[in-house]
């Protein structure tokens, strides 16, 4: 079955959804709202378009996704796109598709923000999106445009970049580096607001999401503990494993910092969705219970599509937390649906014995936004 056979489904979806092919650098299938959110008048208008320019940075993080999608994961990311040089800010959902060829391709579904933040805030994101530490935007003369917090507490508000630096050669030599489309990468010393440190520095230009015009993105990472650790090491064995175990820390809270995204989806205009990705537990629960009952009364919704095909650790603890959302979405007068019931989690939900008595249960997302389409009608 050809590619666009297997995804006519989607072709009604209100969703702006697309299939993207790193190898090649084009667009291979999109449905109508995905043509309209990327300006292209035809199908193949739009795959004919050439996305090779596309930053390494960007280019390494999708190959580290497909990595990811031939195993069965999937990716959520706030992303700012440029439909023929107009910058969008928009949150993507992606996951892997087939393509015709055997190859893997990506399937991503796009939420565009109703609101478009603020060009500082927009910034922020697109610089925090290539680094979690100090995060700073040059224009291409080397003057600042943006720091984040974290640069602004190392290195003051006021202080022109190049004097972070006590060796003059250093700024103009990423300056130099970066104007030829290079990445800079230096550990050196740095003056900070707590006296010297030892940072490793790497810099490389990206589009300006506020205005798409080319900036350099420089980010920091203080490596002055783990030069002091590593001399240690020979004399402290242990020291080691214990830098690891603080690593491996950091990058799971950051990873359970991500999963707790689960935005509300505007499916229709008296229907929305809320995607549960990660682990529920009573406080993540909690949480989501407040934003969809706002949601529901902000918007007058009618149906609520609580989609657990993200969620992992079924347990007895999520099935309960499911009735609990869909007894608070009852109690506002709308209707919960229940999507994503997989075998493992029927089984999960009967051997609980949760009264979930007034949510419809259906195994997908697309199933659900049809019961709710057949309900209205």
């Amino acid at each position: 079955m050809k590619l666009h056979e297997r995804l006519a489904a989607l072709e009604s979806s209100p969703v702006p959804t697309w299939v993207f092919d790193l190898d090649f650098f084009r667009q291979r299938w999109a449905n109508k709202p995905a043509l309209e959110l990327w300006r292209a008048s035809t199908p193949e208008e739009l795959y004919a378009r050439d996305y090779s320019d596309m930053s390494e940075s960007t280019r390494t993080r999708m190959r580290g996704y497909i990595d990811g999608f031939r195993v069965g994961r999937t990716a959520e990311e706030e992303w700012t796109l440029y439909p023929k040089g107009e910058p969008v800010t928009m949150k993507l959902f992606m996951t892997g598709v087939p393509l015709d060829d055997g190859r893997t391709g990506v399937l991503i579904q796009a939420v565009v923000k109703e609101k478009a933040p603020s060009p500082d805030l927009v910034r922020s994101i697109e610089a925090l999106r290539h680094t979690s530490v100090m995060v700073t935007l040059l224009d291409m003369e080397g003057e600042i445009v943006l720091q984040n917090p974290a640069a602004q507490s190392a290195f003051g508000t006021a202080a022109p970049f190049r004097a972070r630096f006590p060796d003059d050669v250093i700024p103009e030599a990423l300056l130099s580096a970066t104007r030829a489309g290079e990445v800079f990468s230096l550990e050196t010393a740095v003056h900070t607001a707590v006296g010297e440190r030892w940072h490793a520095v790497e810099a490389r230009t990206l589009p300006d999401p506020a205005t798409g015009k080319t900036v350099i993105l420089v980010h920091h990472t203080d490596e002055t503990a783990r030069r002091g650790a590593e001399r240690r090491a020979a004399e402290e064995g242990q020291l080691a494993e214990q830098l690891r175990g603080t690593l491996a820390i950091v990058e799971r809270q950051k990873q359970e910092i991500l999963a707790l995204s689960a935005p509300v989806l505007e499916v229709s205009s008296r229907t929305i969705a809320l995607p549960i990705i990660g682990v529920l537990d009573s406080a993540r629960a909690l949480e989501m219970e407040g934003r969809i009952l706002n949601a529901v009364s902000a918007r007058g919704a009618e149906t609520v599509i609580l989609d657990l095909t993200g969620a992992d650790a079924l347990t007895a603890e999520t099935a309960e937390q499911v009735a609990r959302l869909g007894r608070a979405i009852r109690l506002l007068g709308a209707r919960p649906i229940a999507t994503g019931i997989t075998s493992k989690l029927a089984r999960t939900l009967v051997h609980a014995n949760v009264d979930l008595e007034g949510i419809l249960l259906l195994r997908s997302l697309r199933d659900g936004i049809e019961a709710a389409r057949c309900e209205r009608t």
